[in-house]
């Protein structure tokens, strides 16, 4: 016997253990090779593939979080493997076994796991590659699929990358055995456990940072979001925190008082357990919830702009095809008879048209960053023109009368307030001014925000006409748009518009900036969606490991009960509630938090995204009940088959 061949059954004898984290290592190696592949593959190194260069950077951000993540998920079961196996060390060192020799089959352990799942992982991701170089074709829509070749470049930083990390991680937890008696080895699981401490300030502490997270998150807006963020994560990390290594043993402490239900049915060694436990549990469950609600956030985020991008390209697109013409007495940017004749020869139905008239004005707006005023140029129309368009965009129309005047921003993402109910702001317009009474400002598009009409000034037809009277048709702008049914698939049609104009930059097409904006979402969702599988894996393994890690005193405790008379069925409910709190705990948790996210991002959107959300939550804990199943159908085979 020497120490290699102790290391190797070592892991032959640990393998129910080391399986979670061996499929998640696996994983995760796969992931890694399989964008690396794409980022270093010839076609994008060269940019032969349209929007290629895009993706790559996404890719490489994503290969940086897989590490990031990796770190902590290895660093987190080194120790938990090393933790449990003490009284195992104490012994080896009893019979005769040296310090740097226990350190050294450590490391052969870990370095021998570790290898194993980096070749399986690269092999893994070498045979998938292909599929999703094929996938990454078909959502880029390339006239050539995406060759699949050899790139030595992915082997050599994916195996050599890994590798380092394993093995700095490895030799880091050699640490933990550090200087420790054999006796303390051998007695360490004997150690009697303490009833947790609880401080009630620190609960305060964890309900203060939640709330306040949350209604940071409740009332973020667009202009605000930039600033609220880091906030946001910072009290939310604390307030997990806190809530479980505190708030959470407060209450099972007071659960715990309560001796009717104390003592019925197996409740008695459940609770009894999980107060004892709990403290252990704490960090597993602080990682494990904030895991899930980043799962869920990013996922739901990715899936609810993927599924609302129609509606966004609307919002901010009035018209399919709408353009603005800087004289209003002729069309130098293209004739409306060619683009009606363009779109049907093509086959597309016009729904509505736009055309207006308006004069180009300056006024004062305030910075957003700053507050300090700004001179601004919008085009001022009249209140009839803007119902008729409001009346076609189903847009509630307004009312003015006298010097009043209606501040339109398009972009109704953007909730800052340039103009107040009240205010008196000076218009000017060629060599004249005149001042009006603001009734507020309305955060929509009607027409194309190109130029001059970015932004609108509404005023009662009258002021306008006495506005304009003395205003020559040369010196106005016209607005002129198409709504066509079915735009969305009019790229062609939209592109043979573009090139007929004699300026692009005052013509704005919906389709074709649509189409970018989804397979943009589409590619994003795509790789968001192998990251996130990968988070929920770790998450799920370090759920696994933590529940196997005590498997032998589970065995030795569940047999005692057994002999006092427990049947396998009572028994089997004591695992089954453990394991529940265990996976059930932090997913109740990290859904709120994720429910917080999706109320700021509907907010942010300007949409109701109850559907989507829920969707991504159901879908989430479908995948949660299918691991804790499969967990729990092991643990209970494992424990109930040991007892005689």
């Amino acid at each position: 016997m020497n120490i290699r061949l102790l290391a190797k059954r070592n892991i032959q004898g640990n393998a129910q253990r080391y399986l979670a984290y061996f499929f998640s290592i696996v994983l995760s190696v796969s992931i890694f090779f399989i964008y690396a592949s794409f980022i270093f593959h010839p076609d994008v190194v060269h940019a032969d593939i349209p929007g290629g260069k895009l993706i790559s950077r996404g890719l490489i951000a994503a290969e940086i979080v897989i590490i990031i993540f990796s770190v902590f998920f290895i660093a987190y079961s080194n120790a938990a493997f090393i933790q449990p196996r003490k009284k195992e060390f104490g012994l080896l060192t009893l019979l005769g076994m040296s310090k740097s020799q226990l350190r050294k089959l450590i490391y052969l352990e870990q370095t021998m796991v570790s290898l194993i799942s980096i070749l399986i992982g690269v092999g893994l991701g070498f045979l998938f590659s292909k599929l999703f170089l094929m996938a990454i074709s078909w959502l880029l829509a390339v006239e050539q699929p995406i060759s699949f070749v050899f790139v030595p470049e992915a082997f050599i930083y994916t195996i050599v990358g890994f590798i380092l990390l394993f093995q700095l991680l490895s030799l880091l937890s050699l640490f933990q055995i550090g200087n420790a008696e054999v006796v303390d080895l051998l007695k360490d699981k004997q150690k009697p456990k303490k009833t947790p401490f609880v401080s009630t300030w620190l609960v305060a502490l964890s309900t203060v940072c939640l709330s306040i997270s949350y209604y940071l998150a409740g009332t973020m807006s667009l202009n605000n979001s930039y600033i609220r963020v880091l906030p946001i994560v910072f009290f939310v990390l604390i307030g997990t925190y806190f809530l479980f290594s505190q708030s959470i043993v407060a209450l099972c402490s007071r659960l715990y008082r309560k001796k009717k239900s104390l003592y019925g049915g197996t409740n008695l060694i459940t609770q009894t357990n999980l107060i004892f436990n709990i403290k252990d549990y704490s960090r597993l469950f602080f990682l494990t919830s904030i895991i899930t609600a980043v799962i869920l956030t990013a996922a739901g985020t990715l899936f609810m702009f993927s599924a609302d991008l129609k509606k966004q390209g609307m919002d901010n697109i009035p018209q399919s095809i709408g353009w603005i013409e800087n004289d209003a007495s002729v069309y130098s940017v293209i004739e409306p008879s060619a683009v009606e004749n363009t779109l049907k020869e093509d086959g597309f139905k016009i729904l509505y048209e736009i055309n207006m008239t308006g004069v180009p004005i300056t006024h004062m707006l305030p910075h957003m960053r700053t507050g300090e005023p700004n001179e601004n140029r919008s085009l001022l129309i009249s209140e009839s023109d803007y119902n008729n368009a409001a009346a076609l965009r189903k847009i509630e129309p307004t009312k003015l009368s006298g010097k009043e005047a209606l501040y339109i921003f398009p972009y109704g993402g953007l909730d800052y307030q340039f103009v107040h109910k009240g205010e008196q702001k000076e218009l000017h317009f060629g060599n004249g001014t005149i001042q009006v009474t603001m009734i507020g400002q309305r955060n929509q598009s009607i027409v194309a925000p190109i130029k001059a009409a970015t932004t609108l000034m509404v005023v009662d037809d009258q002021l306008y006409h006495e506005i304009t009277a003395d205003v020559p048709l040369k010196e106005m702008a016209r607005v002129r748009g198409y709504e066509v049914k079915d735009w969305e698939e009019s790229m062609e049609t939209s592109s043979e518009i573009e090139q007929m104009s004699n300026n692009h930059n005052q013509l704005q097409t919906r389709a074709p900036i649509y189409q970018e904006m989804k397979q943009g979402s589409i590619l994003i969702l795509f790789i968001g969606l192998f990251v996130s599988l990968l988070f929920f894996i770790v998450q799920g393994s370090m759920m696994y490991l933590r529940v196997f890690t005590n498997l032998e005193d589970k065995k030795i405790q569940i047999h005692a009960l057994h002999r006092l008379g427990l049947t396998k069925k009572e028994i089997r409910q004591i695992l089954s509630a453990e394991i529940r709190i265990l996976f059930f705990a932090p997913f109740l948790i990290g859904v709120i938090h994720a429910i917080v996210a999706y109320v700021a991002l509907s907010n942010l959107l300007e949409s109701n995204l109850f559907v989507y959300s829920s969707m991504v939550i159901a879908t989430y804990f479908l995948f949660q009940l299918l691991y804790y199943q499969v967990t729990k159908k092991m643990y209970e085979r494992a424990v109930i088959n040991s007892i005689k």
